[in-house]
């Protein structure tokens, strides 16, 4: 018996997810209607349901995509530059958005679990596994910074990982909220302290 071949695939799925990922990014997940999806990915609706099933099924490829993104990113990041100047990275990065752009886009995954914690179970969960993955990143970025004695700070790994996660976390929102240069200035240093 011979095998039939589907139809090839006519577009570039790590373009396409990308696509997607960050027209969620900027507009939630609840407010991501399907024909604006399409249109960012440029496919099909039978294309998309063919790969991708459901807008739900699309989202969690999508959040499986960023913490991937992140992993190389600060993989990459901590093997040019030492894991602490990694960690203020991220502070300066979000910064230099804000000037560049006039906003900070945020996390996906914090983004997203505010959207969807107890209106979309299965997703709330995943958000929480991926969410948790990129935590332990940072918590071996602190150890290997504690041990190379680039953070002097002998307090728990998990205790300086939550302090600076809430720290960066608390940067853009009070941004998004609006905040004035002196507050921004002052959380950006108060996060230089935490990784001392």
């Amino acid at each position: 018996m011979h095998k039939t071949r589907g139809r090839p695939k006519a577009f570039d799925e790590n373009e396409v997810l990308t696509a997607a990922m960050n027209y969620f990014w900027e507009h939630g997940y609840t407010n991501a209607s399907l024909d604006n999806l399409l249109l960012v990915m440029g496919i099909k609706k039978s294309s998309f349901y063919h790969s991708f099933g459901s807008k739900e099924q699309l989202f969690s490829r999508t959040l499986e995509l960023y913490r991937e993104t992140i992993s190389l990113r600060l993989q990459t990041l901590k093997n040019q530059i030492g894991p602490k100047k990694t960690m203020l990275m991220l502070t300066e990065m979000t910064i230099n958005e804000l000037r560049e752009t006039g906003n900070v886009k945020g996390c996906l995954l914090i983004n997203s679990g505010q959207e969807c914690y107890n209106k979309y179970e299965d997703l709330s969960k995943q958000i929480k596994i991926e969410f948790n993955f990129i935590q332990g990143i940072f918590e071996l970025l602190i150890q290997e910074a504690q041990s190379k004695g680039e953070i002097i700070n002998q307090k728990n790994f998990k205790t300086i990982t939550g302090r600076y996660m809430n720290g960066l976390h608390g940067l853009i929102v009070i941004i998004q909220a609006g905040a004035s240069d002196e507050l921004i200035d002052d959380i950006v240093l108060s996060l230089k302290e935490i990784l001392e």
